[in-house]
This record gives structure tokens, sequence and C-alpha cells, in this order.
């Protein structure tokens, strides 16, 4: 029977949720094939694991999607789910993701980068051309310290917060219409969903994602805007070199798609957005459990 250790927490700013989806799998992966455990990445030791285990990798943020944790385990030769190293830092850095997005010509909000040596002017057409913005620290994740910007003069404080997460800001116009999300199992794409926000909140922010019972993820009912968001998704997960698993996700201004972001390990608990397409794309949690560890192992 494989050993497969749960990897999660760590000191990511998302520890909570992290630890939400390693209980979530420990508690349904199959028995039958699998012996897990759980442990802290604080606590992990590379002994602790073999060329015999598997690591499930559920830390979310820092540590576990920017690549730390899979150059550990690769140096190892250990198994373990997901993208590999380089794949998880070019979704990452939300710079360098919207780089490779923009050399394989795929659709993303228009940007620009702050850091300590940059002055951002009113004046600059970028800002001049937008009405409103996204401010986002380059390497975090469950939108934490992003602000939208719907007045200039209160851009400056937007910045402050995102930079208490990340040197480099990004600026970002914002699409204002829909926000969508794919999810991607084994080099194919699952169903597409819909997001539709708490009303209460300016945009699928942390609490929107985690604390809300107001936002709604509903099925997508145009099938051709299913399969142009597939195929959209799937490239651009080829394009960051991602594998196995992970989920696109997008914005629409009405007229244009604009990808947001890939997350290499997304939130994982049954009622997070990867479960909630497979089994609207027919898996159950137990079975999409066991195709995330059977893929990881088919691909080393």
């Amino acid at each position: 029977m494989n050993k497969v250790i749960i990897i999660y927490g760590g000191d990511s700013d998302e520890y909570k949720i992290s630890e939400l989806t390693a209980k979530s799998i420990y508690d349904h992966i199959d028995r039958d094939k699998f012996s897990p455990s759980l442990l802290d990445l604080n606590d992990f030791r590379i002994d602790q694991a073999d060329k015999d285990s598997i690591v499930f990798i559920a830390v979310h943020g820092a540590g576990g999607e920017d690549g730390k944790i899979q150059k550990i385990l690769s140096e190892k030769e250990i198994i373990f789910t997901g993208s590999d190293q380089i794949a998880c830092e070019n979704c990452w850095n939300k710079i360098r993701s919207k780089d490779i997005l923009l050399q394989n010509k795929l659709p993303t909000p228009d940007y620009v980068i702050y850091s300590n040596d940059t002055k951002i002017s009113a004046d600059d057409s970028f800002f001049k051309q937008n009405d409103s913005f996204f401010v986002k620290p380059n390497c975090n994740g469950s939108s934490l310290g992003i602000t939208k910007v719907t007045n200039i003069d209160n851009l400056q404080k937007a910045i402050d917060i995102a930079s208490n997460f990340s040197e480099e800001v990004l600026i970002e116009k914002a699409y204002n219409h829909s926000e969508y999300t794919v999810s991607i199992l084994n080099g194919e794409a699952l169903e597409p969903l819909r997001i539709l926000p708490d009303p209460e909140r300016d945009f699928y922010d942390y609490a929107a994602k985690y604390e809300s019972v107001e936002t709604k993820k509903s099925e997508i009912n145009d099938q051709g805007l299913k399969e142009e968001l597939k195929d959209i998704a799937v490239k651009a997960f080829a394009s960051h070199g991602c594998r196995i698993w992970g989920r696109v996700d997008f914005v629409f201004d009405g007229n244009n798609f604009g990808i947001l972001e890939i997350n290499t390990v997304p939130g994982f608990t049954e009622k997070s957005l990867f479960p909630l397409a497979a089994k609207k794309s027919g898996i159950n949690y137990q079975e999409l459990i066991t195709m995330i560890i059977e893929g990881s192992v088919k691909e080393k």
C-alpha cells in the first residue's frame, strides 16, 4: 500500500485554509489504496519521506506554491503531487506569469508594476485610460493584500497594503463584468464555473472566498463559452509548464477574457472550486484525490 504524506501549513498566510484542505484529503482518501499521514511543513524533514512515499502537497501560498518544497522533494527523487519547481515559480510570480501569457498570445488584463523606486503619477496614460484597478502583491494567494481602487486618490494606500506581502506590486486594469474558473486535471479541463461574489463585497476577495455564504459558484450553460474557456485554460496551464492539477482563473469585461492567475495548489476542501468542478464533471471527491496521486506517480 502506498504511503501518502499530506503536507500542509508552514509559514504561509494561508495556513488555516491549507490545514482544512489537508484534513479533508486525509478524511476522504481511499484507504484501500493509500496509507495517509498528516504533517505540518514546519515539522517536515526530508528523511521522513523516501522513494516509496508520495507527498501530497496541500500547502497553499508560500512554501507550497512558490516551488520551495517541490525543489527539495525533486532533489531527493521523492514523488509529489502537482507541478514542479519551475512551473510553480512561474505561476507564483504574477509578473513572470504575465510575461509568459503575453509571449504565448494569451489574454490577460493590462498592468503596470510598482516597486520602491517607481513613481506613480495620475497623469500616466495607464491611469487615464482606465477607471478602476486591482492593486495586488506580486507574490501571494487567496486575494490577500489585494485592493480594488476606483478613485486614484486611494491608489497609494492600496499600494502600501500590497507592499506588506510583496516588494513588487502589480496594478492591473479591472474587468468588472464576470469571473470564471477552469480546473485542469491530468491535462484535461474540467467543467468551467462562473463565480458570483457576495454582492456586499467589491470583488472575489478573501472574505467572499472563505467566509461569505452569499458567494455563488454556478455552471455555465453556453457551450461555446465553456469550450473557449477550456481551450484558453489548457494552453495557459501548459505555457507555464504546469502538470497534474491546478486552476486557471479568468475575468471578463463584457467583450474579452483576461487570465488573472494560475493556482498550482488551489483550495481542496469538498466545497472548494476544484472539487466542485470535478463533481460537475462526474468525478467524486475520493476519486479526485486518487486521480491526482496516480497521475503524479505516472508523470514521475
